[in-house]
């Protein structure tokens, strides 16, 4: 343990907890609010960056039909630059959405009641547009996310997942390297920064060959099946794990110490890079239906739980093979396990869309106006219900023994945060603080302790977990904004001013960090320094927008 850091009972926190279940917020004065509006209709302010040429057009030169077929895939049309996209509206309580296109680009405009306008310029469309697409901008590198997305299926723009119980949405949702993990073909994010990345930007701008066959570099020098990974031929966990990278994501993803998500390799268990928890409990089988839950979906099925770890996702899908017939395409998948059996009279002929019946679409509950194949594969299909009342995080699978609980601690924390659960933060409160002495040089489980502990409102306690974050991973912006926002609480605003703007040194567009220090500035009489930062602030984004120019 490190020392000074003094450990409260979990009795104690979780008195607090339950009395007041709910993050810290800073709430910014009407300055910083009218600052940031500012700085935030100039548009997008850099000039795009040509990406690399996609590794799929490397391989084409030997895997022309591969290829080919690849290309009519929703994968390989995971994120592009934006087009003229559709004009439309959006309304919320308070607000007026507008798209438009024009010479210049397609731009999003928001109005609010008072006829205040934010004007923001899209650069890249995620999402095929098979269900929906949504909108990043890039503003001085940095990645942001428009409140708003496209649906397909209703021809019209709503509000985006997650923004559907905003008020006031606005353009300045960070978009991290886990958000963009299953859409770009490869990310180049600056160290240290939530969201800002190193032009070009992508590695490759959509889903590409080397995501599911690992890097192609030593194939494309010397072409041989003993150096690229075909996933049809890995068995176990490695198998499912080429798939499940992005069609599993639980209720919590944990990175292991020193990883990112870029770190993980095709041919290799997620568990070397991440572990996955998943909620499970009485009525989890009828949990609602999530976008990304093919996997926990299929192993629910009687086909799958039967099958001996045969049945996998590429038993019924091929990449390189999108059918233009989906009926007789799955009916042959279908038949190949089920030729000799013996149908109920009533049942509809062996020509029948068995999909249809089996494998119904349904409304995702985190999907916005979308629906999702249902791959539970059920004989009769039950209706949309969601009777989940009490649940328990697990792991997909387990990661080696020594992460266990370090794992399970930080997702115990971060998912109870999330849904307002004080019992699984102070499980994964007690969790981590018994493992200070083996993980003493691990950022995240001190954040993590921190964040327990402020949520708790053990302030004093928060700051010396904060202090040790912070000190173990220096030149991070987010430790730095998170131990400003512990001094808050006890009051030392000199000391949190001096984090914030460290925090605004290492990325001067983390905006909560900006947000909060512009408000610190207005409370300790600092008119001079607000006004200074605002100013700054609007200024950065002045020059970026006045050095786009319009293709």
């Amino acid at each position: 343990m490190h020392d000074g850091f003094r450990n409260p009972s979990p009795s104690t926190v979780l008195l607090i907890v339950t009395l007041a279940c709910t993050c810290l917020v800073f709430r910014p004065g009407s300055e910083s609010q009218l600052a940031f509006a500012q700085a935030r209709e100039r548009g997008s302010r850099h000039p795009l960056h040509v990406a690399q040429m996609s590794d799929s057009q490397d391989c084409a030169k030997c895997h022309q039909e591969e290829v080919t077929g690849f290309m009519r895939s929703a994968m390989a049309h995971s994120m592009r630059r934006v087009a003229q996209e559709p004009s439309g509206i959006v309304r919320t309580g308070a607000e007026t959405i507008r798209v438009s296109s024009n010479a210049s680009g397609t731009w999003q405009e928001i109005r609010t009641g008072n006829g205040e306008t934010n004007r923001q310029r899209v650069d890249y469309v995620i999402g095929s547009g098979q269900h929906a697409q949504g909108y990043l901008s890039v503003v001085s590198d940095h990645i942001f996310q428009s409140p708003i997305a496209y649906y397909t299926r209703a021809s019209a723009y709503g509000l985006a997942p997650g923004f559907e119980r905003a008020t006031d949405p606005d353009f300045s949702r960070a978009v991290t390297p886990a958000c963009l993990f299953c859409h770009a073909g490869g990310t180049m994010p600056v160290a240290g920064t939530e969201n800002e990345y190193s032009p070009p930007f992508f590695k490759h701008v959509s889903i590409s060959c080397d995501r599911c066959h690992g890097d192609v570099a030593d194939h494309l020098k010397n072409p041989s099946a003993s150096n690229i990974v075909n996933p049809a031929e890995l068995h176990g966990s490695a198998r499912d794990s080429v798939c499940e990278q992005c069609h599993l994501f639980g209720a919590a993803r944990i990175l292991n110490p020193g990883k990112s998500f870029a770190d993980f390799r095709a041919g290799e268990p997620l568990e070397k890079t991440f572990t996955t928890y998943r909620s499970v409990g009485p009525g989890s089988q009828a949990q609602g239906l999530r976008v990304i839950s093919h996997s926990e979906q299929l192993a629910l099925s009687s086909c799958a739980r039967n099958s001996n770890g045969k049945l996998w996702c590429g038993t019924c899908h091929d990449p390189h093979n999108e059918p233009t017939d989906t009926v007789s395409f799955y009916r042959e998948r279908c038949l190949s396990c089920h030729n000799k059996t013996t149908f109920a009279p009533t049942h509809p002929p062996r020509t029948s869309d068995c999909i249809s019946c089996h494998m119904p679409r349904r409304n995702a509950v985190d999907g916005g106006h979308t629906t999702f194949t249902d791959h539970r594969i059920q004989r009769s299909p039950e209706p949309d219900v969601d009777t989940q009342t009490t649940t328990e995080l697990i792991p997909w699978r387990e990661p080696e023994p020594d992460l266990r609980e370090r794992n399970l601690g930080l997702a115990l924390v971060g998912h109870g945060i999330e849904k307002s659960d004080p019992s699984e933060i102070v499980r994964g409160y007690k969790l981590l603080t018994s493992l200070q002495d083996r993980f003493a040089s691990d950022p995240e489980l001190f954040t993590m302790i921190g964040n327990a502990l402020l949520l708790g409102r053990q302030s004093s306690e928060a700051v010396e977990a904060f202090e040790i974050a912070v000190r173990l991973d220096p030149n991070s912006a987010s430790r730095h904004a998170s131990l400003a926002g512990a001094y808050l609480a006890v009051d030392r605003n000199v000391d949190a001013q001096k984090e914030f703007e460290r925090s605004l040194q290492i990325d001067p567009l983390q905006l909560d960090a900006a947000k909060h220090l512009i408000d610190l500035y207005d409370r300790m009489g600092d008119r001079k320094a607000a006004t200074e930062l605002a100013a700054s602030i609007a200024a950065l984004s002045a020059r970026q927008d006045a050095s786009r120019k319009p293709k």
